[in-house]
């Protein structure tokens, strides 16, 4: 063994034939952690790419990392590459719970928005699966195993410019064969920027879905997307997107031009942190439960989720406007002083909004304004607290409040309140977020008790939805296999219901309560965030007011969408991005 090994570095001691071993060990190291990468982040995303795509994904991987792997050339101690390769480790780690964390991928927005969400960054500790984390680190321990010490050499420089100038030839053939391969599935002739290194120039191409961007090309170009696209972001450069004529004849249909109407009636906008349809049952909230079978309340469970890339602030959005997210960015940060078509300035008297936290998260200085809340509280302690400050709300005879509560977001630390007993042996995120979830129907009794019982809220139109799912792919599927096992294999009569949860189920739920409404009606087909916005809106005597939404109401059967929800997000980006409402 001692003779084989003296052999081989015998051999790598002559001219940079080292250089080029060690390079091709780098290169093999992050190619195979890019398609490790693509696997644990985009299988949820069922991708489909042709043959054609294909090729040009391994090809833009291979380029990728030939360029990070071309640092040999450059290193005389190559000891260094151990240290840029953690560091690309560490990059693919945070993407993968960022990725679970939010659906996306880190990204300019993402670094513009850290400072704005303070308080939040213990949420992201329910993310991290170790075993797949630790393995990108691991693959680069093995990479120690076999790592021979070199020497430089003179004509490494060459080398590194042969070895970047054959990568970047490489990526721009990717990119001409993934630019072919769409325009052939769409049959049309995409427009096409050549500046190939921001994003906002790829979109044409790519579609607006960014997890889907980086998975046709490599997660290493991040840093190149993100350095551009944070300088057009901190100079305020937005790429020119006018409302095109086809857009001015839809809003034709859904704009009816009446710039003012009265709210008939008190309304409350009650947003639960996180809520999804699956734990609103009459073992985890027996509270919320119970006002779903109230004679006056819609109910529906159907609800699918649209928030883009600012979960709790694109879903306060979406049920205060109507409006659609912008397509890449938070319009919140971008867009805060727009004028938006919000309800709640149809209201005749003040409106407060009731928050969970410091008004700078989620850009609330400014965007409770925008929505029409001129008073704004804001809060820190738990929900039970929220829920006795919106009964003595009301009670001092405020008419017009919004409330968020923040509780049950990640990682479900409310749990300790809760008096729910459990399994011992339920996976521990689920565990905490049932438990979450029934502390904070312990809170939202208060006020339940006080719409039924109370006569100072029987003329309020109440609305009370979740602001957007929370659990990515891998937990809810371990999860369900916890359901599917109780099911089948235990027989305790006193949990048995936990058989019955659908975890992988992440639609939302919709509970409207009105005096106008009886029967208890209920919406039993798949349906939209857009649509919480027009349902409530038609209880409370606005039907002439300029604009209902890209959805329907859900209460009237014969509701005709005007638009579906692929057009309508383009749409709503064009709105927001020319403020059409301010006309």
């Amino acid at each position: 063994m001692k003779e084989w090994r003296e052999k081989c570095k015998q051999w790598l001691a002559e001219g940079y034939r080292a250089s080029w071993v060690v390079f091709g060990l780098f290169a093999i190291l992050f190619f195979s952690q890019t398609l490790l990468f693509d696997h644990f982040a985009f299988r949820e995303l069922a991708l489909q790419p042709s043959a054609q795509n294909t090729v040009a994904m391994l090809m833009s991987k291979l380029a990728a990392s030939l360029i990070f792997a071309s640092f040999t050339f450059l290193m005389r101690d190559k000891r260094w590459l151990i240290v840029l390769s953690v560091a690309v480790d560490t990059w693919f780690v945070a993407n993968l719970i960022y990725m679970r964390n939010n659906h996306i991928l880190l990204d300019a927005e993402a670094f513009n928005m850290s400072g704005n969400l303070h308080g939040y960054f213990w949420s992201v500790l329910i993310y991290i699966e170790w075993w797949i984390d630790l393995l990108f680190y691991g693959l680069t321990v093995l990479f120690c195993f076999v790592y021979f010490f070199t020497t430089q050499s003179r004509r490494c420089w060459w080398a590194w410019l042969s070895v970047v100038v054959f990568a970047i030839g490489l990526r721009l053939a990717a990119e001409a064969l993934y630019v072919n391969d769409q325009q052939k599935a769409t049959q049309t002739e995409k427009p096409y920027d050549a500046i190939p290194f921001i994003r906002e120039h790829r979109e044409p191409v790519y579609g607006t879905h960014f997890p889907t961007t980086v998975a046709n090309t490599s997660v290493l170009y991040s840093p190149i997307y993100i350095t551009s696209d944070y300088y057009l972001m901190v100079n305020d450069i937005q790429p020119d997107r006018p409302l095109t004529p086809h857009d001015y004849a839809l809003m034709q249909q859904l704009d009816n031009g009446a710039d003012s109407a009265t709210l008939d009636g008190p309304l409350i906008i009650v947003l639960l942190e996180s809520l999804e349809s699956w734990v609103v049952t009459p073992k985890i909230m027996p509270n919320l439960y119970r006002l779903t079978q109230n004679d006056h309340v819609f109910y529906t469970d159907k609800i699918h989720t649209q928030i883009v890339g600012a979960p709790s602030a694109d879903g306060q959005m979406i049920v205060n406007t109507g409006l659609l997210p912008i397509n890449a960015g938070a319009t919140c940060l971008h867009y805060d002083h727009n004028t938006y078509p919000a309800i709640m300035k149809l209201a005749p008297d003040s409106a407060l909004c009731l928050l969970p936290h410091d008004t700078c998260v989620w850009n609330q200085t400014h965007m409770s304004p925008a929505y029409g809340y001129d008073t704004t509280i804001c809060y820190s302690d738990i929900d039970t607290i929220l829920f006795q400050k919106l009964d003595s709300l009301v009670d001092d005879g405020v008419r017009y409040i919004q409330c968020i509560t923040q509780s049950t977001h990640a990682p479900f630390v409310n749990e300790k309140y809760s008096r729910l007993e459990l399994p011992k042996n339920m996976p521990w995120v689920m565990y905490n977020f049932i438990r979450g979830f029934n502390a904070l129907d312990d809170g939202l009794g208060y006020f339940i008790r006080k719409i039924e019982s109370d006569p100072k809220l029987q003329d309020y139109t109440i609305v009370i939805t979740g602001d957007h799912r929370i659990l990515h792919h891998e937990k809810r599927q371990q999860m369900q296999r916890y359901a599917n096992r109780w099911r089948n294999k235990y027989t305790d009569a006193d949990h048995q219901w936990i058989a019955e949860l659908t975890p992988t189920d992440d639609r939302l739920p919709l509970i409207i309560y009105s005096p106008k409404i009886s029967g208890n009606p209920r919406y039993t087909e798949d349906c939209y965030q857009a649509d919480i916005y027009p349902t409530y809106q038609s209880l409370l005597g606005v039907e002439n007011y300029r604009w209902h939404g890209f959805g329907i109401n859900l209460m009237d059967k014969n509701a005709k969408r005007v638009i579906n929800e692929e057009d309508a997000f383009p749409l709503s980006d064009r709105l927001i991005r020319n403020n059409y409402f301010q006309r």
